[in-house]
């Protein structure tokens, strides 16, 4: 099947996803699409046809990667952003962003917004798609609410992607809250690390222990390089991000393998054909850099340009990759979101064009 869906060429709101085919006009105008659709899944070849020609990878100019869609600009500016993913039905995951306003945006892959929970601002986001609770299915987001000091939870019910607040015990960091990510998800308990607002982080266990709120208990902390505002983690290892002290990598108990003074103000961590890497964004740059995962040791420059009726990422702030199953041509393998500060909204990238670029590149 190929990916049906399509956004307004003006960039203002999404069209209706599933178009009539029994009409004539309708059946012509979703072939076109699927044409067009079969060339976006070439911009693969098209990007590595960019680097070759030019040499932008040797020269150390950016890379072009096509951006694939952008979603409906909702007021608030973007904060943070998140993906939950539904294993049963891949094209009804959803994506998240906290906007600066407060609170939570649910979208779906239409680009949509089916949901706009009201809220503290958060400042980081972790979800557990896989969590069962008093064992029924109920995904989770864990945020950490700078301003009070704390952390939150949400639960979602899939079914008309509700949010409810979650009854959650206190987790009181030593020194204030800043932001967090998810260390791992296990039967019935959620591990995340929360950064506190010194150059500190602990680990926190969340598990439902058949009691009127969820029990936490803080398992260990280790001190940072620098204060972190973000994190990220793959395999094991914790990827911090500090505007003023650059990305750091460091092992689960807190042993710093490696740093790099970009400062970085939002960052992700994924696997490409079997090359890890960093993606990183200081908020201000047109580009999005990318960084060896074990070293950190600066690679490409990646600017995410126009793409088909899309316009491309003018300045990315925060960004977050996945490789969970979102379904439809496109996103079969994943999506990396990015938020256009330039632009005021959500923009995506399938994860199949970004891995031909980063590796075409490499």
């Amino acid at each position: 099947m190929f990916q049906s869906r399509r956004f307004d060429p003006v960039f203002q709101r999404s069209a209706p996803s599933r178009p009539d085919i029994r009409r004539p006009w309708a059946l012509a105008r979703t072939v076109a699409l699927g044409a067009s659709l079969l060339a976006l899944a070439a911009c693969g070849p098209a990007t590595d046809e960019v680097v070759e020609e030019t040499g932008l990878a040797e020269t150390g100019g950016p890379v072009e990667l096509l951006v694939t869609a952008a979603f409906t600009a909702v007021e608030g500016g973007g904060g943070a952003v998140g993906f939950l993913p539904d294993p049963q039905s891949p094209s009804l995951g959803l994506i998240l962003s906290a906007p600066r306003v407060g609170g939570l945006d649910l979208y779906d892959l239409d680009g949509i917004l089916k949901t706009r929970h009201a809220g503290e601002r958060l400042t980081g986001l972790a979800t557990a798609p896989d969590f069962e609770l008093r064992g029924e299915a109920l995904p989770l987001i864990f945020g950490a609410a700078a301003d009070s000091q704390a952390v939150r939870g949400f639960a979602v019910v899939r079914d008309g992607a509700q949010v409810l607040d979650l009854p959650l015990g206190a987790i009181e960091p030593l020194d204030g809250v800043s932001g967090l990510c998810l260390m791992r998800e296990g039967a019935g308990f959620v591990e995340l690390v929360v950064l506190n607002t010194g150059a500190h982080a602990e680990i926190w266990r969340v598990r439902d222990a058949g009691e009127d709120q969820l029990s936490v208990e803080r398992i260990r902390d280790f001190p940072l390089p620098d204060p972190a505002r973000h994190c990220a983690t793959f395999d094991g290892d914790i990827y911090t991000a500090s505007p003023a002290g650059g990305l750091a990598r460091l092992s689960g108990d807190g042993t710093l393998l490696a740093e790099t003074p970009y400062p970085a103000a939002s960052l992700t961590v994924g696997e490409f054909n079997g090359t890890r890497l960093v993606l990183a964004t200081n908020g201000n740059g047109e580009t999005v850099e990318t960084f060896d995962a074990a070293t950190l040791d600066a690679g490409i420059s990646i600017d995410i340009v126009d793409g088909l009726s899309t316009q491309g990422v003018q300045v990315p702030g925060a960004l977050a990759v996945t490789s969970a199953d979102y379904g439809y041509t496109a996103y079969a393998n994943g999506l990396l979101a990015v938020y256009d500060t330039g632009a005021g909204r959500l923009k995506v990238v399938s994860r199949d064009a970004l891995t031909r670029a980063v590796v075409s590149a490499d």
